[in-house]
């Protein structure tokens, strides 16, 4: 987390779950970052995060870094987390945010 602090950035999780999950997720796998309840998925989908199979909408793993004018400067999508940390953190070093 230091590494994306001092690169300029903060570090949100978004998720559809509600926030007694997150907290308690949070606690368990004692994750460094914010996170922030989308229940409706309403900022997922207005970020193009989310996707439908078999009529069931998902929210992709994916990470973007988000501009202080509000613009997308980069997203990556895998569905490993290590992998999405991993080239955010490279572009983040090739683009420092301070």
């Amino acid at each position: 987390m230091a590494d994306f602090e001092k690169l300029g950035a903060t570090v949100v999780g978004i998720s559809p779950d509600d926030i007694n999950t997150l907290v308690r997720f949070q606690h368990d796998t004692a994750a460094p970052q914010r996170f922030v309840s989308d229940s409706g998925m309403s900022t997922a989908r207005a970020l193009g995060l989310t996707m439908t199979d078999s009529g069931d909408t998902f929210v992709k793993r994916q990470t973007l870094v988000i501009g202080k004018d509000g613009k997308v400067l980069f997203s990556v999508f895998d569905w490993s987390p290590l992998t999405n940390v991993n080239a955010t953190l490279h572009w983040l070093q090739a683009h420092p945010q301070t």
